[in-house]
């Protein structure tokens, strides 16, 4: 009886005793990291101002996977392009969920379906995205943003101080007429204002670290007047305006269409496909909100590098000549033969990620990684801006040089494309990203085919010196605002922007 009570007693021990073993030798065998301090773990290690500056300086020290413990949340980041590749591409089936996000979820966020959990409902969204997206669809919008592209040319020619309004307005009018069939009036800011508020939402919420209840979830008990419940109050108040800007857009999109019919859009053939009005509303206020602000980043930080780097700008002006002739603009068709102009987009890509560190992802169930333990449940972060400055694929990665790209006046297939991977990896791949990058080498070659860009000059003459400030690189980044001169390269140049401006 002593040995059968003594017995019960052992047993229970031993397996505490065999967990706690078992849990110390996950523990031992998980990737690099700084020491975790008690409780808080690594928070004071986790970046405050540039995401993927600091991210990569611990990836430095403890390689391309390190791992992080974040008040007990696992975070991992991946900074090689092998390791991201060998996760997210071919195990995507584990690494394809959103991490859990309270914010998200108090302001019913995943209707914009990059934050939808893995799922059945996230695919049938994509699917729906993608349908829109296809290499032959793409082809049918190039008549759109041949159109909005020569009258931001018109724009920049009349006032172009303020080139930065031009942008943004430019590419809310290219994806307002492609998404809802609406065209864009010059000076009408309405469109442009909502797509800029949910932009600036989105990214709020998606930015690691904002808001403190993503950490502290014991905070949702809190009553929102209480100290430190202010995150409700703007998570209620940004529900409804989420849900307004949403509707707004569909509503007056559906008015149109009701009243005297829209141009073919992605709204329409949406419609008629016959898909629900929920999916419908949701789809398309995802590709207006997506497509109207990252590309415009873009432009911004090209027109940034022409003014700072004017021997690149005259080396891309002397291949449009060549090729497309001071007697017209040039077209989607001139990418074959304009090497060096597709060299330098692609370095505008690289230079300046917009998306430093991407969407995180999550992984479902523990996985092994190179005698590594990644737990089910991480955070896991790919940091693009690590992988745009790696020296094993970009000499002097800091420097602007589009010719990194070419071998023999031809693009080097043996160089990294930086749109492998700043548009996401997997199944969460960015489905936009033909459109993105079309959009974006139609813009940044038509104006230097037209206008020469120069940094501003002070009150005697002499050109001011331009830094480089991308702002603080966190969830999107926007080069901050800076002037410049864009002025037309000849009389010829300005008669042939106006000549190709819509009516």
């Amino acid at each position: 009886m002593a040995l059968e009570t003594h017995t019960l007693l052992v047993l229970p021990a031993a397996a505490l005793l065999l967990l706690i073993y078992i849990r110390r030798a996950a523990k031992r065998h998980l990737p690099p990291g700084p020491p975790p301090l008690p409780i808080i773990g690594n928070v004071l290690d986790f970046p405050r101002k540039h995401l993927g500056r600091e991210f990569r300086e611990l990836s430095r020290q403890y390689g391309d996977v390190v791992y992080l413990e974040v008040l007990g949340q696992s975070v991992v980041i991946l900074s090689s392009y092998s390791v991201a590749s060998d996760l997210m591409e071919k195990r995507s089936a584990n690494y394809s969920d959103r991490p859990q996000s309270v914010m998200v979820n108090l302001t019913n966020l995943d209707w914009i379906f990059v934050f939808k959990d893995y799922g059945q409902e996230w695919r049938r969204y994509r699917r729906a995205f993608h349908s829109q997206f296809q290499p032959a669809m793409v082809e049918q919008y190039q008549g759109i943003q041949r159109t909005v592209t020569r009258n931001l040319l018109r724009n920049l020619l009349e006032t172009p101080e303020r080139f930065s309004y031009h942008i943004k307005f430019s590419f809310a009018a290219t994806i307002l007429r492609i998404t809802y069939g609406v065209t864009l009036t010059q000076g009408d800011t309405t469109y442009h204002q909502l797509v800029q508020k949910l932009a600036h939402i989105a990214e709020d919420i998606s930015t690691p670290g904002r808001h403190a209840v993503e950490a502290f979830p014991y905070m949702l008990y809190l009553p929102s007047w209480a100290p430190g419940g202010g995150f409700k109050r703007l998570a209620a108040k940004w529900k409804k305006d989420l849900v307004a800007i949403r509707d707004q857009l569909y509503n007056s999109a559906k008015e149109m269409m009701d009243k005297r019919g829209l141009h073919e859009c992605v709204l329409t053939r949406m419609t008629a496909a016959g898909e629900d009005e929920e999916m419908v509303r949701n789809v398309t206020a995802t590709i207006y909100a997506a497509g109207a602000d990252t590309t415009n980043a873009s432009v911004h930080a090209f027109i940034l590098a022409m003014a700072m780097f004017p021997e690149v700008q005259h080396r891309a002006q002397a291949e449009l000549d060549a090729v497309v002739s001071p007697d017209r603009l040039p077209e989607l068709d001139d990418q074959a033969a304009l090497p060096y102009m597709r060299a330098l987009v692609k370095e505008v890509l690289r230079w300046h990620v917009v998306a430093p560190i991407g969407v995180p992802h999550r992984s479902v169930d523990d996985d092994e990684y190179n005698g590594f333990n990644i737990p089910g449940g991480s955070i896991v972060f790919v940091n693009a801006w690590a992988l745009s400055r790696d020296e094993t694929m970009y000499a002097d990665p800091e420097a602007f040089e589009p010719a990194r790209f070419l071998r023999d006046g031809e693009l080097d297939p043996d160089v990294m494309d930086p749109a492998t991977y700043i548009f996401g990896f997997g199944r969460r791949i960015c489905p936009g990203k033909i459109f993105a990058e079309a959009s974006l080498f139609m813009a940044c070659a038509s104006i230097l085919h037209a206008f020469t860009i120069s940094p501003p000059v002070d009150e005697k003459g002499v050109p001011r010196k331009m830094d480089v400030d991308m702002g603080n690189h966190l969830a999107v980044s926007h080069p901050e605002p800076f002037d410049c001169r864009i002025v037309p390269r000849d009389a010829r140049r300005a008669e042939l922007i106006q000549a190709n401006t819509a009516s």
